[in-house]
């Protein structure tokens, strides 16, 4: 593997560029992988023949690549709950000492390894995994050009993917999420990042614009979801979501936070820009105004959200730590989540036969019956086979993650973890 700096263009690295600039002086790039490393993010673009066949970005690539699955798993049935937990098992490991992909991922993001795997073992056709690439690309792309104008530190590896889905023309690519660049900045200030969670806080302002069944489930989807996670979710464009949902942000029904941690590293949308260029910006998002009227875009929200379940969901959380168990019955203290606390793993499974629970988050390290034992016990049950079990420990290591594959685990998460990461877990197995 060879990997060498190159001046693109010719562009001098002192002068600042802009990143619309940079993308598309690539077309000139040899085949290969050029990345660069801004504010701690690596953008990664890999070429071939002057086309974009791929693009990641460092931040959480994996849960994007999940989030498109999901979407991409309504037109594919084998994308399933099941399979992206198991490809979240074998590729996703964050540990360093994992040596198989660790040289590999400096040249080649280990998301697309898991696309290839996909594609290799038959449960993605390859039409459909250039849709999926053409999205990531576009979802890349998108937060990229959002970059200032700065300098870019660019490295080039002949290292290349092993085989490629799609093709897209720089030129195209740059040009549609132009218009979609447009279509955000009209929706600032406040709707600035796709990243941005926004929560229901007036259910009685909802209710002005539609019905309370409507404001019920959309008070319990949006429970710190982003838009591009609700996009996942709801099957629907982020962006139409979040035009969808402007109207109840600016009545006060809906508040939004800013982007949680990593995507609060990504650029907005929105931004103040020098006052020598904000007339000329102005200008450029009046005449990207959308012309649905607010009554189309309630109706369309609101028919989005009447297909939510109104389900309660059972879950089932085994823990020695009283205080744990304690964080976890906070973290889902909803009305839609029933959360049943066990701290003898010895009394866990009649509990279990008897509850039936949809999830169970399961500690791996307590005494007399640990996890891993709970777990195959669990298995073996041809009543609970099927419920995903999801492992909760501090252990980060390739080990700890076999093991837990082969006690039948479905997914993994690591302490210490925030409300967030537990409501992921939520997305993944429940919604």
């Amino acid at each position: 593997m060879m990997c060498s700096d190159i001046h693109i263009d010719d562009v001098s690295q002192d002068k600042k560029q802009s990143a619309r600039e940079l993308l598309k002086s690539l077309e000139l790039s040899r085949d290969g992988c050029v990345y660069f490393v801004r504010d701690r993010v690596r953008w990664s673009f890999y070429i071939v023949r002057g086309k974009l066949v791929y693009a990641s970005h460092s931040l959480d690539s994996f849960e994007r690549l999940e989030r498109h699955l999901r979407s991409l798993s309504r037109e594919v049935p084998s994308l399933n709950d099941k399979l992206r937990s198991q490809l979240r098992l074998m590729f996703d490991d964050p540990s360093p000492e994992k040596a198989k992909y660790k040289v590999t991922s400096e040249m080649l993001c280990v998301e697309y390894l898991a696309i290839l795997w996909l594609v290799d073992e038959n449960y993605l056709p390859k039409p459909m995994a250039g849709k999926l690439v053409a999205r990531i690309i576009q979802e890349v792309v998108e937060s990229f050009l959002c970059l200032p104008n700065g300098n870019f530190n660019d490295i080039y590896y002949e290292h290349f993917l092993q085989q490629t889905y799609c093709s897209l023309s720089i030129d195209r690519i740059v040009e549609v999420v132009n218009q979609r660049l447009k279509a955000w900045y009209s929706l600032g200030p406040t709707i600035r990042s796709p990243y941005q969670c926004p929560y229901l806080v007036s259910q009685s302002t909802a209710e002005k614009s539609m019905s309370p069944e409507t404001v019920q489930r959309l008070g319990r989807i949006l429970r710190g979801f982003n838009f591009c996670q609700l996009g996942a979710l709801l099957s629907k464009d982020p962006l139409a979501i979040a035009k969808q949902l402007s109207i109840l942000i600016s009545d006060g029904a809906i508040l939004l936070r800013d982007p949680l941690s990593p995507f609060d590293m990504l650029p907005h949308t929105y931004y103040l820009a020098p006052e020598a260029e904000q007339e000329n910006i102005t200008q450029l998002s009046e005449t990207f105004v959308d012309e649905v009227s607010s009554g189309d875009d309630i109706a369309n929200i609101s028919q989005a959200f009447k297909s939510q379940s109104a389900k309660t969901w059972k879950i089932v959380c085994i823990d020695d730590s009283e205080s744990m168990l304690s964080i976890i019955s906070s973290y889902l203290g909803r009305e839609d989540f029933q959360v049943t606390l066990i701290q003898d793993s010895m009394k866990a499974l009649m509990k279990i036969n008897s509850i039936r629970p949809d999830l169970i988050l399961l500690d791996i390290g307590m005494p007399n019956v640990d996890g891993y034992q709970l777990c195959t016990l669990i298995r073996k049950s041809s009543a609970l086979k099927d419920i995903p079990i999801v492992m909760v420990t501090g252990n980060k290591g390739i080990i700890d993650r076999a093991r837990a594959r082969f006690a039948g685990a479905t997914d993994y998460l690591t302490k210490p973890f925030m409300q967030a990461d537990l409501l992921k877990m939520m997305m993944r197995h429940l919604l």
